[in-house]
């Protein structure tokens, strides 16, 4: 018994502690660099101006919603995951790019599609063109309908992800947790 507890207790925990550090290398060596974040000036649903300045110091995960709220709907049912991990940090920030028409609100869209944390989550309303400029130029997504980008506190674009994977998904809350900035929860 004294043997176990001084010996292959110590030896687990050894063991455990490396293991967790050779998960958060492999996590950390996934991460690219894409491009920079740059080049737009969108109202968001609470009528204030984002921009990429005003992200930087945030992680942000972004994914690009198509103007048929039907569709648009089971996307953001799936965000609507990725906030729930991260509810509890101010660290972290949800862009939805939207087209927007002018029949209704960004306010209005946003309760449609569940969107209700405005100070965490904002839905862009962009034109067509702009829509597919920042989707494919900027975050770097080649299907923005099922794609999501995570970019860092530095606005640098640092991995895309399939929304329809739960494994990528899962992945990427992960690498979102190695990059956000240490800070007190809510």
């Amino acid at each position: 018994m004294m043997f176990a507890v001084l010996f292959l207790l110590p030896f687990g925990s050894l063991y455990y502690l490396y293991m967790g550090r050779a998960h958060s290398r492999t996590a950390k060596a996934e991460l690219e660099e894409l491009g920079k974040v740059s080049g737009f000036e969108l109202k968001n649903q609470q009528n204030e101006v984002i921009t990429p300045e005003s992200l930087h110091g945030k992680v942000t995960v972004v994914d690009f919603l198509p103007k048929d709220l039907t569709v648009a709907k089971p996307k953001a049912d799936r965000m609507s995951k990725v906030h729930q991990s991260f509810d509890d940090t101010d660290d972290v920030i949800l862009l939805s790019f939207i087209e927007n028409d002018t029949s209704q609100t960004l306010l209005q869209r946003a309760t449609q599609l569940g969107i209700e944390d405005h100070k965490q989550w904002y839905l862009l309303g962009t034109s067509a063109q702009e829509w597919e400029h920042l989707a494919k130029d900027v975050y770097h997504l080649t299907d923005p309908l099922n794609g999501v980008a995570m970019a860092d506190t530095s606005l640098v674009v640092r991995k895309l992800y399939d929304i329809n994977n739960n494994q990528q998904m899962g992945r990427m809350i992960e690498h979102i947790a190695k990059v956000v900035p240490k800070q007190k929860r809510k």
